[in-house]
Order: structure tokens, then sequence, then C-alpha cells
């Protein structure tokens, strides 16, 4: 289990690792297969420190941002092996989001950003168990039959609220923007009406595209 981070003690300095259509999101959790020189170096130097790292998506058309989406999240490493092979499997909790504010030099080839956390505190406190997401299941559910999903729904409904909206960025095929759009949703309410507005559209776009295959 994750350590509760204060708001005060989180750094002013964040490595961050822009990855295209991968996002977490606060209290969620991300493996990642770590092989890149630079990536390597990041991990160990931040296993020495904080163990943070600022998952962020790259976006070429930002020029303000320096090519990234201008929102990201700090992510905790709460578990690490080492292969044979010189590689880390890590494991990540999502902790807070964070704003884009100024990027810093460049350490051992990795990036260094200035983010801005002032937003996001409630992050530190979500807690979905306490919101109905019979909906968003519902649609869920919908969007596995659709695209052949094999997933057991009286499994799914024993996982928490955290776990489910959680996962659902890494399991559907969304977009990169509309990941993104899940990720910066102000509140959590907000978030699951995003998901689910996106579940709906993918049922759409399947049901459109069966009715032009059979016409």
């Amino acid at each position: 289990m994750t350590k509760n981070i204060n708001f005060k003690d989180l750094p002013k300095a964040l490595p961050i690792f822009p990855l295209p259509g991968v996002i977490i999101l606060p209290h969620g959790n991300l493996p990642l297969n770590i092989f890149e020189p630079r990536y390597i170096a990041m991990v160990e130097s931040v296993l020495g420190t904080h163990r943070m790292i600022g998952m962020i998506q790259p976006n070429p058309a930002s020029s303000k941002t320096n090519g990234l989406y201008p929102i990201g999240c700090a992510s905790k490493i709460v578990s690490f092996s080492e292969t044979s092979d010189n590689r880390y499997l890590i494991e990540l909790k999502g902790i807070i989001r964070f704003k884009f504010f100024k990027e810093l030099e460049t350490i051992n080839g990795y990036r260094n950003i200035i983010p801005v956390w002032q937003d996001f505190k409630e992050d530190l406190n979500m807690n979905l168990q306490n919101i109905n997401i019979d909906s968003l299941l519902e649609q869920l559910k919908k969007y596995f039959s659709t695209n052949n999903i094999n997933v057991d729904s009286n499994e799914l409904e024993k996982i928490s609220n955290d776990q489910i909206v959680s996962a659902i960025p890494q399991i559907c095929s969304f977009q990169n923007n509309e990941k993104q759009a899940i990720l910066e949703a102000k509140t959590d309410k907000e978030r699951i009406e995003v998901i689910i507005s996106l579940l709906k559209m993918n049922l759409l776009d399947k049901n459109e595209n069966n009715t032009d295959t059979i016409n």
C-alpha cells in the first residue's frame, strides 16, 4: 500500500516520461517495462529520492508546452524488479495530476519539468467508492460485448470503483486525445461522464460500421 503523500512534500522538479496513448489516473496503477538507457537512468535516480515520475502524453501540436499535453499525472514507483538483461519492471501508482510550467535541463537524456500542483490538491483525497458507477458498468459491459472482449461480469462488480475507472483508459481503444480528456476531467463524476460518452460513441461507431458492411 502506498504511504499517503502530503501536498507540501511534492517535489519542485519532476522527471517526466512522455508516452503516447498512455495515461495514469490518480490512485490508478500502471505496469511499465523500462528498457531505454535514459529511462533506466531516470528510474535509478528517483529510486534514491522521492520515487516519483510524471507520466504525460506527447502532443506535437503544442508548442507552448514543448510538444506535450499541458496536464499529466505524477506517479510513484511502488514496486520494481531488475531483469537479467538490465531492464526494470516497475509498477506505478497514480498520485496527483500536474500542469506543465517550465522545462528544465535534460539529465542523462531524460526530461525534467517544473510542475504546478495547486489545481489538483483534491486528487490526494480522491475516493470513488461513494460514487454510483452502475451506468458506467452498463456501458462497459456493452463495450466488451461489442468488441468481443471476454470479461466475467460477476468478477467485474467485485473490483473497486477506483480500479475500474483507472483501468478503462488502458483497456479500451480510445484515441490519445480522448484519453487526455479523461485525465483532464475536473471531478470524479465528470470523469465518469466523459468515459460513458466515449463508450457510447464507440458503440455507435461499431453499429454504423456493421450497417455499412451489410449494405
